[in-house]
């Protein structure tokens, strides 16, 4: 005969598994972009969200900046980063990449126009 504590056991498991199914399944897709998918128009749902990954190079003075006018109430900045590319030892003034993610906020329309550019140059 199975133990209570068994029992209890394995209802745990179940519902921790079910509940894994559950969060995965309502988790929104997030799609990369790259340089290559300039101009191009996509569709997002509310809640998407949407990496752009552009090559980089902060020690030379230049960087990504937002430009345009992007309309904020559409889709929003959620977060940016810059990764190193990997190399095998470690050297100043390697390039890499530059990880914008966006997030779809609403229904609408909008560009996102982003500039490689130094922020003191006009």
């Amino acid at each position: 005969m199975i133990g209570k504590n068994v029992i209890i056991r394995l209802l745990s498991v179940v519902l921790v598994i079910t509940l894994l199914i559950i969060l995965l399944c309502s988790c929104k897709s997030i799609a990369e972009l790259t340089f290559d998918d300039k101009g191009k128009s996509f569709e997002l749902e509310k809640g998407d969200r949407i990496n752009i990954k552009l090559e980089s190079n902060p020690t030379t003075g230049y960087e990504w900046i937002l430009s345009g006018e992007t309309d904020t109430s559409v889709v929003s900045l959620f977060d940016s980063k810059f990764v190193q590319t990997e190399k095998e030892e470690e050297l100043v003034g390697v390039g890499g990449y530059e990880i914008f993610t966006f997030k779809a906020e609403n229904s609408g329309q909008t560009e996102i126009i982003l500039t490689y550019k130094r922020s003191w140059e006009e």
